[in-house]
């Protein structure tokens, strides 16, 4: 599959303005590039460093931007679509506030290249001593000794197993799994969260996303590891505002949910998490930056869900619930 890249020009002051939109457009994964943020690193009394990089040193002449990247299908079309008309927006909306040009470019990308770029950093690694996460192109070098063994190719899914955010999730799922549960994996990704459910001893396992790509790369590697659809279901949408979907997925279903997004999104759509869990279900709940974990905590309290554990790695933050309703 081949992908489009799209850049979007502004400003410094653009950057948070242009991202905020994007989420609201579910598109949740952006890179940034900013010459105030070379200039923070430049100026920052904290750091020790005796020198750095020439090609770093362009970032001080470079315009603001964030990129982002889209599939090459129908979806992806139609998110290219609203990106153009949001941003038509924000010329108007912003009239006052010095975005830049505003300008948005396209190129396309081929997977197989994108890939070869960065599958070498990607090797097998341990989360909580239970479970080896090993890249599809990767062999073990070394025994598992007993360990778990789940293969994976992301593609351009969120979720190596790599992040913080995702090892936090994983080592809740380790302590908390039992023999015979049933997981919900809101925005499942590459369905590394479901896969790793299952081999830890969840029944079955169901995923949804609003990324058609996400869907088919999720359902591919749990084919990986022996999982199929008679233990995991995926759907596609947006569960927030689908019924249907909802009801699709199932009510009062299951044991435990977990989501791995940003602290806004899982607030926006916790509302949905009382339908879907049994009495006593657990949420474990990870992506959410420490700024933001009173909010998800209190939104989390005004559902019945009692919170459990809060944990963290680095600036990163998980939070297990109960429901208790």
């Amino acid at each position: 599959m081949n992908w489009t890249e799209v850049t979007i020009y502004t400003t410094t002051d653009g950057i948070e303005i242009i991202n905020g939109a994007l989420l609201k457009i579910g598109i949740n994964d952006a890179v940034i590039e900013d010459a105030s943020v070379f200039e923070d690193f430049l100026h920052n009394e904290t750091l020790n460093w005796d020198y750095f990089d020439e090609e770093l040193a362009k970032m001080q002449e470079c315009e603001s931007c964030i990129k982002v990247y889209l599939a090459d299908n129908n979806q992806g079309k139609q998110s290219l679509i609203e990106i153009q008309k949001f941003i038509e927006g924000l010329k108007e909306e912003f009239k006052e506030t010095d975005l830049g040009r505003l300008k948005i470019e396209t190129r396309i990308l081929n997977d197989e290249d994108w890939a070869n770029n960065w599958k070498q950093y990607f090797k097998p690694f341990t989360v909580s001593d239970k479970i080896i996460i090993k890249p599809s192109w990767e062999e073990l070098t070394e025994s598992s000794d007993g360990k778990t063994v789940l293969e994976i190719d992301p593609g351009m899914s969120f979720g190596t197993g790599q992040h913080h955010t995702t090892r936090l999730c994983i080592e809740q799922l380790v302590k908390h799994m039992k023999a015979g549960t049933e997981v919900l994996d809101m925005g499942c990704g590459s369905g590394i969260l479901s896969i790793a459910s299952i081999l830890l001893g969840a029944d079955k396992a169901t995923g949804v996303d609003i990324d058609e790509n996400a869907v088919r790369t999720a359902k591919e590697n749990a084919a990986l590891n022996n999982i199929y659809e008679d233990r995991f279901t995926v759907y596609c949408g947006d569960v927030t505002g689908d019924e249907g979907l909802q009801n699709a997925i199932g009510c009062n279903r299951y044991d435990m949910i977990a989501v791995n997004i940003i602290a806004q999104i899982i607030m926006g759509m916790s509302f949905t998490f009382p339908k879907f869990l049994k009495k006593g279900g657990l949420v474990i709940a990870s992506g959410i930056i420490k700024k933001y974990v009173n909010d998800v905590v209190e939104d989390f309290k005004a559902l019945g869900l009692e919170i459990l554990e809060i944990n963290n790695s680095e600036e990163w933050v998980s939070i297990t619930a109960r429901y208790n309703a």
